[in-house]
């Protein structure tokens, strides 16, 4: 099973490997055509440009401006003025330099001439001067309302018409550009496969980690090799098979600890039912209402069961409703008052005046108190005392049980929440309770949003245990609020 496993592994990242790097490949090749086709049109474009003062200037773009400034003013009077303005609005840019000398662009002069013939506007000289006659000249006719208005008159050849071919500068920049790009992608595709690696194969690791969660196997965790993304899903992972495998490992002692106890009174009743069909002992009464006893511990395990899955399930249903703490306290130490001195043990309470109130369900507080009353009760001896005590600040109320018996051993008091856990393993159900009393205390506190715990001094200390919980006051300021 593992080797398919691993098999499988190493298939699904090379599939990973080649997709991710099919990826970047792909997108480095569309980068380079975009960047050969653009750098080639571009040059290509410079070419069909005039200089005039620096400035790269289209006769078309032009054409248009000065037909436009034509149609304003019907007239080309002003022109000579407004012309550097114009000729900077028809401009792409200024070129400058050995670029601009190489292109053999930086003498061009422009005039823009009547219908008669005379020079409105010039780029060297002013208006109405001699109209240029030196070849080569480029001729463009300005045209409004399909008249003729004009002409825009170039000295010299555009780039595209110039006695050196562009073409070969052209090509030499594409080549150049292709080259460049061509070893980019190289590189890049080259950074990029290691870079794929890196990220695959911790997630293939994971998934690998993941099968055999999924095959039973929970110990496995995997190695946190960075800080980023991957390291905390990593981290994440070794935390979710970390708890899977806790909640494995408690699902397993809890059904070999309900087996446990349900065994002990199933074999109690088996053999009393069997002696008695064996006659044995007689039917009677007595018999009958030992068997009877033996039942009704088991239906309270069984509703003990049900209510501690419900509440760590988050299920429990709680009525909640205002409640005197001080009044819930005193009632139940009254209830336990002849248990108590029976044992010869001093059963006490201390509330301040007036209690505090809270809003919480009292059947289910009372349940938790009841539980602590009783436990300290069973392990306290005659001429012991057992405390009851309320106190409470802006935000909290504390409830605490003090016992002064023997206490609870260090090694146990981890453990003291946990369900069917007994630090005196001589103990029975009968003397010693389900196991789950406090257990499920505990979680009716949380379910109120509180907390519970427990604290025993060394031995030889006055006091024994201590147990105790606490609950918000948030919902006793709506009710101070409402009234």
């Amino acid at each position: 099973m593992a080797s398919a496993i691993g098999l499988s592994a190493n298939v699904m990242r090379n599939q990973l490997w080649f997709k991710l790097t099919a990826a970047f490949a792909l997108i480095i090749f569309i980068g380079v055509v975009m960047t050969v086709w653009l750098t080639s049109q571009g040059t290509a474009t410079q070419f069909e440009h005039f200089m005039v003062a620096n400035q790269m200037v289209r006769p078309a773009v032009m054409q248009a401006a000065l037909a436009d400034y034509y149609q304003r003013h019907r007239e080309w009077s002003d022109l000579d003025a407004a012309f550097e303005a114009l000729i900077f609005t028809a401009s792409d840019g200024a070129m400058t330099g050995v670029f601009g000398t190489m292109m053999g662009m930086p003498t061009n002069r422009i005039q823009v001439v009547n219908p008669r013939g005379e020079v409105v506007a010039d780029s060297e000289g002013a208006a109405g001067g001699a109209a240029l006659t030196s070849a080569p000249l480029e001729h463009w006719p300005i045209i409004v309302d399909g008249a003729l208005v004009g002409e825009l008159v170039v000295e010299g050849s555009l780039m595209g018409a110039a006695a050196v071919d562009p073409a070969p500068l052209v090509g030499s920049v594409t080549r150049a550009v292709f080259w460049a790009a061509a070893l980019a992608a190289v590189a890049g595709l080259t950074l990029a496969a290691l870079f794929v690696r890196q990220i695959t194969r911790p997630l293939v690791d994971l998934t690998h980690a993941s099968r055999r969660i999924t095959h039973g196997d929970l110990r496995v965790r995997l190695p946190v090799k960075g800080a980023d993304e991957i390291g905390e899903l990593t981290a994440a992972f070794n935390q979710m098979a970390a708890s899977l495998e806790k909640q494995e490992t408690l699902r397993r002692n809890l059904m070999a600890d309900i087996a446990h106890e349900l065994r002990t009174p199933l074999t109690g009743i088996q053999g009393a039912i069997e002696a008695m069909q064996d006659g044995v002992f007689p039917a009677d009464a007595e018999n009958l209402a030992a068997l009877h006893a033996e039942v009704l511990l088991l239906n309270r395990l069984v509703d003990d069961l049900r209510t501690l899955a419900n509440a760590e399930a988050g299920q429990l249903i709680l009525e909640k409703a205002p409640i005197d703490l001080g009044d819930l306290c005193r009632r139940q130490v009254n209830a336990l008052q002849r248990r108590a001195s029976a044992r010869g043990v001093a059963l006490t309470v201390n509330y301040p005046a007036p209690a505090p109130q809270i809003e919480a369900d009292g059947q289910r507080l009372n349940q938790v108190l009841l539980n602590l009353l009783d436990n300290a009760l069973r392990h306290t001896p005659a001429g012991g005392s057992v405390v009851v005590n309320l106190h409470a600040d802006a935000d909290h109320v504390y409830i605490t049980v003090t016992d002064s018996g023997l206490g609870i051993p260090a090694a146990d008091l981890p453990h003291v929440f946990d369900r069917f856990y007994r630090g005196d393993r001589s103990r029975t159900r009968t003397t010693g309770g389900s196991g789950l009393g406090l257990a499920i205390a505990r979680q009716i506190v949380e379910a109120h949003g509180g907390c519970m715990w427990v604290d025993s001094p060394p031995p030889g200390a006055a006091q024994g245990a201590e147990f105790g919980f606490m609950l918000p006051r948030a919902d006793s300021h709506l009710m101070g609020a409402a009234a």
